[in-house]
């Protein structure tokens, strides 16, 4: 499964979440598998590589329908179907 498909199953299971970026990297691994390359940390940024592919990832999906409901974002890392 791909990352985004991950992550659009992520929102379809819990449809009236609010999910942060930290929620949506634990929520993941129950459907993708993150590399080693993507554990390890940002040679800029002291974090996984994988929260900077999430939180990427997760700007493309904005707007994007699931069913009849979108990706929105709520404030400042906070994202829910609407």
């Amino acid at each position: 499964m791909s990352l985004r498909s991950a992550l659009l199953k992520c929102f379809e299971d819990e449809p009236n979440r609010i999910f942060s970026i930290q929620d949506l990297c634990s929520a993941v691994q129950k459907y993708y598998a993150f590399t080693d390359f993507q554990r390890e940390l940002d040679p800029k940024h002291p974090q996984p590589r994988y929260e900077h592919q999430i939180r990427s990832r997760i700007n493309k999906l904005k707007g994007e329908h699931i069913g009849e409901r979108i990706i929105n974002r709520l404030d400042r890392d906070q994202y829910k179907l609407v």
